[in-house]
């Protein structure tokens, strides 16, 4: 992990593991979605491992993000035939009207302040009939009552509603579904929300939230210390390896129970 981005050389515990593996069965789940040999956009591609798992289902796999650093590294990583990775400002994606047939966006829209030009841009470069398929967190799993994001690097959080909203603006035609987990994974998630929120309570004054981000992670470290945790296990030395994501979630409709993340498919 690199702050709020999915490092695989990087990842050093099982936590970190499991949202790598769960990013992982997103991006293979979202090829039953999206047609074969189409031209896709990853908006907000990060560390650009997703090309891994669409580059061989699509005729045109195009990564796009603000860190430069990563979009540098992504290239010289994942770059190939019909493989590239582009910066951009954050507001405007640099293609023309009608240029993807895909556009997947998984973990990203609670990072942006301005979410509904961000869906207006992914809807603006979509060809008639293409498709939008994006993640996030599910609020009412992580956030009790009318609490702020605990992570300081995100803008806000969504619920099903709130997101189905948020879309429904650009989009007529959308599913709303959820990334589900087995009971092991959401143990762990659940347990892991807890401690969170008790040590953003301690932060009386929303501190985390109104200061400069660096500032803010300084706060965001003092909090940790006042409140110990459990110990997080190793990646490499305790955790077994997962063969197939799908032994731990599955993405199915929200009937009952709530999921770890809301998922959106969207048709132009």
């Amino acid at each position: 992990m690199s702050g709020e981005r999915i490092i695989p050389e990087q990842i050093k515990s099982q936590d970190e593991y499991y949202l790598y593996l769960k990013e992982i069965f997103v991006y293979e789940w979202c090829k039953e979605v999206i047609p074969v040999n189409s031209i896709c956009l990853d908006l907000g591609c990060g560390d650009g491992y997703g090309a891994m798992f669409l580059a061989s289902h699509v005729a045109k796999f195009m990564g796009l993000d603000v860190d430069k650093g990563l979009i540098a590294k992504a290239g010289g990583k994942y770059g190939g035939d019909n493989r590239s990775f582009t910066a951009y400002d954050g507001k405007k994606i640099p293609f023309n009207d009608d240029a993807f047939d895909a556009v997947v966006s998984f973990q990203v829209i609670e990072h942006v302040k301005d979410d509904r030009r961000f869906v207006s841009e992914a809807r603006r470069v979509l060809k008639k009939g293409g498709v939008f398929i994006l993640t996030t967190p599910n609020k009412v799993l992580r956030l009790p009552g009318a609490m702020p994001p605990w992570n300081i690097h995100h803008a806000r959080e969504y619920s099903r509603v709130e997101m189905e909203t948020l879309l429904s603006h650009e989009f007529h035609d959308l599913q709303i579904l959820g990334t589900f987990a087995n009971e092991e994974v959401m143990r762990l998630e659940r347990a892991r929300i807890k401690r969170i929120v008790r040590i953003a309570r301690y932060d009386f004054f929303n501190l985390r939230r109104l200061l400069p981000l660096p500032a803010a992670s300084l706060v965001v470290k003092f909090l940790h210390l006042l409140l110990p945790g459990r110990k997080v296990r190793k990646h490499s030395d305790e955790a077994p390896e997962i063969s197939d994501p799908r032994d731990l979630y599955k993405m199915d409709k929200i009937t009952s129970g709530e999921p770890l993340d809301i998922v959106a498919i969207c048709r132009k």
